[in-house]
């Protein structure tokens, strides 16, 4: 009986596999290939991998310093810590710092550090002696190569940031303005520059000294650095340090259910007159409304003026 059983089931596979190899020699490697596949499992990829180790942990910024001067250190380290999902401080973790490094042409440069973890999860992170002035971020993210659009997105995902604030050191250097105004069409005003003396005013509330108004409306308007830097030293000679320049616009006007809205744009540059170099360059947009026109374009104007202010105290 279990012989014949044997032979039945030898006939069956005989015949089963003649069948196979006359039908299609093929099928059956094609078939062990596919089982093949189907048995296989595919790696993850780099941004699946820092995706779950992004996602599975948390950053958190501890402490920052205070502001500092241009050329002083900062008093403190910012200090951050990692944690999992648990709340356990995650040890050897590898950290990228995002922060602000030097200036080109007025525009901030960022640089870039990695610090790691201890065995309570923090890490700290020291500054070296800014060189120029900021007021920008920090940001800490998960190291991972943000070459890849999808790690670039994670880590986005991911980051923390905190304020990095330098001051500039030149507040008693002297230094000149010349803002040139425009009307509503489009044409410089030749006379009573009001951006240049609300933000001549503004400076010296901010503790700027030394610092006044300069005519050099031909010059601004003609966009020549060149030229412009030329007629300022003509003027003053080399009893100012820095020069604010630049213009403001009106974009546009429209009536509100507040009254009048005023849209301004503003471009300013400051130059070292000394060098010629640009150390700092700024456009802001802002838009004031109030009942009256009149009173619409002046707080539109020393709202503007304020902004750049704030913005030349920590960018000269």
């Amino acid at each position: 009986m279990k012989s014949t059983i044997k032979t039945g089931i030898y006939i069956a596979i005989a015949t089963s596999l003649a069948f196979s190899c006359a039908s299609n020699p093929k099928t059956s490697n094609n078939s062990v290939a596919n089982d093949s596949n189907s048995m296989s499992t595919e790696l993850p990829s780099a941004a699946d991998l820092y995706s779950d180790k992004a996602n599975s942990s948390k950053i958190t910024v501890l402490s920052s310093p205070k502001e500092t001067t241009k050329l002083k250190n900062f008093s403190s380290p910012y200090v951050i810590k990692v944690e999992d999902s648990l709340g356990n401080a995650v040890t050897d973790f590898e950290v990228t710092v995002v922060y602000p490094s030097s200036r080109k042409d007025g525009k901030i440069i960022y640089g870039e550090s990695t610090i790691v973890t201890n065995s309570e999860g923090k890490a700290e992170f020291t500054p070296s002696t800014p060189e120029h002035s900021f007021n920008s971020e920090i940001r800490f993210f998960p190291k991972g190569d943000i070459s890849d659009s999808q790690i670039k997105e994670t880590a986005k995902a991911n980051t923390v940031s905190a304020a990095y604030k330098v001051q500039t050191n030149l507040k008693s250097a002297g230094g000149i303005i010349a803002l040139v105004d425009f009307n509503q069409n489009g044409k410089a005003i030749t006379s009573n520059p009001v951006s240049s003396s609300n933000l001549l005013m503004t400076l010296m509330k901010l503790g700027f000294t030394r610092i006044g108004n300069i005519d050099l409306t031909n010059q601004v308007i003609a966009g020549d650095d060149a030229k412009i830097r030329a007629k300022a030293k003509e003027i003053v000679g080399s009893t100012s340090n820095f020069l604010v320049y630049g213009t403001v616009k009106i974009d546009s006007t429209a009536k509100t259910a507040d009254g009048t809205a005023y849209t301004l744009n503003g471009n300013i540059k400051c130059m070292d007159l000394k060098s010629g170099e640009i150390t700092f360059a700024a456009t802001k947009v802002i838009t004031v409304s109030d009942k009256n026109d009149w009173n619409a374009l002046d707080k539109a104007r020393k709202t503007l003026a304020s902004d750049f202010a704030n913005e030349i105290k920590y960018g000269i």
